[in-house]
């Protein structure tokens, strides 16, 4: 059952993240999401009072920066679209530079909270957050490879 409600609420969480180009707009389904992501963390985690105001303290840090490189990740990918039928090579170099550069971002978001984390309520907190991101994120990634056209797309068969 959780795991349905679980996948209800991420899909509603994507559907309303596809396709924005405003800032206004990104910064609303950012918004959303926080606030989305946070209760579903919160039903989640297993923490303790002590733990509480640490973790939601450290979990308000994490999402400033997860924001900031979800605003890059829509940059780049509104920088695609811009570009799509006239990708020179030149656009595809900084097109997956910045692509890698967003994914090391991300790596590296969660390899410092998780020192963080670790160091101040405990490794398997710490671990059971980043394992929560991870997935999170996982979904995102697929949600956009499959709206995301290919460079020289081809239909994929069902």
């Amino acid at each position: 059952m959780k795991r349905i409600i679980l996948s209800a609420v991420i899909f509603l969480i994507i559907f309303c993240a596809q396709a924005q180009s405003k800032v206004d707009d990104v910064d609303l389904i950012q918004s959303v999401y926080g606030m989305q992501k946070q209760e579903l963390i919160a039903k989640h985690m297993k923490l303790t009072p002590d733990q509480s105001v640490l973790f939601w303290n450290l979990y308000n840090e994490y999402e400033i920066s997860r924001k900031e490189i979800g605003v890059k990740r829509v940059k780049n990918i509104e920088n695609y679209a811009d570009k799509y039928d006239s990708l020179s090579d030149l656009d595809a170099d900084a097109l997956m530079k910045t692509t890698f550069e967003i994914n090391m971002e991300f790596i590296k978001l969660w390899e410092k909270t998780y020192k963080i984390m670790s160091k101040s309520i405990s490794s398997v907190t710490a671990a059971q957050f980043i394992q929560a991101e991870m997935f999170f994120e996982n979904i995102i990634r697929q949600q956009l490879a499959m709206e995301i056209p290919l460079i020289g797309e081809f239909e994929v068969k069902e």
